[in-house]
């Protein structure tokens, strides 16, 4: 069996000083095989591509696959973007081309910025980065505790704002205790987030921002997060949309 190929941190910094819209448009990308190097103990997924699901509906089954693919990397390395940029541009790249396909009725400059946000590390959430996005998704909320462990991961990807926008800038997030509790609340109260459920997700942003400010977040259980959104369920029924969240309000008191 072979072992996964990543490309050289180099080379990676080349690629990117150097897009060629015209190779993003090829059926596959032209790169340099010598700035490539073989990730050790990380087996290749030979039929990976095949699992993915490139409709914007797919992300859920698109995630899972990449993590089941990848669930041996430490989170160290999976911070790193040396094995996600060769994933867009080689292993996966007709995926990414049919996901996120090049805008034709832009001016190159736009077109340019479309890739570097697709294939290359997003300059301002690494969280947000094609794959590596997808892969810390499942690795915060995946329970095994649970009779299905990917439970808490299916609500995530209910609503992609509140899993890219919403939540995506939120440094909390990279708490899995953080996530779980925060996703095992709206799991048991679905008919609370039927409506305005973007503007709640703005709520709970504000609210965690603000108790972040005086609380080690990051060292709390699950089981804070749930309790200070229980907490505020009245207050969370009366916001419908987004200016229903006002900053300063009394309603992000502890």
């Amino acid at each position: 069996m072979a072992l996964q190929k990543v490309f050289t941190q180099g080379y990676i910094h080349h690629l990117k000083n150097n897009i060629r819209i015209e190779n993003y448009k090829a059926n596959s990308f032209p790169y340099d095989e010598s700035q490539t190097r073989s990730l050790m103990g990380i087996i290749h997924s030979d039929n990976l591509l095949s699992k993915l699901d490139p409709t914007p509906g797919g992300d859920y089954t698109t995630a899972i696959a990449i993590y089941e693919a990848f669930d041996n990397i430490s989170p160290v390395y999976a911070q790193q973007d040396d094995l996600w940029v060769y994933l867009t541009h080689v292993d996966l790249f007709e995926y990414v081309k049919e996901r996120w396909s090049l805008p034709s009725d832009l001016p190159d400059e736009d077109i340019v910025n479309h890739i570097e946000h697709h294939w290359f590390r997003d300059k301002f959430q690494f969280f947000r980065t094609t794959f590596a996005g997808f892969w810390w998704n499942v690795k915060l909320t995946v329970s095994p505790e649970l009779d299905d462990k990917y439970e808490l991961t299916k609500y995530l990807f209910k609503n992609t704002e509140f899993r890219t926008s919403s939540f995506g800038e939120l440094p909390l997030i990279r708490y899995s205790e953080a996530m779980k509790g925060i996703l095992k609340f709206v799991r048991d109260n679905e008919s609370l987030f039927s409506t305005g459920f973007n503007a709640k997700a703005r709520y709970m942003r504000h609210l965690f921002n603000i108790l972040g400010g005086y609380k080690n977040l990051a060292c709390l259980p699950s089981d804070y997060f749930y309790n200070v959104l229980d907490s505020k369920k009245e207050i969370l029924k009366e916001i419908h949309e987004a200016k229903d969240v006002k900053a300063g309000a009394s309603i992000f008191k502890e």
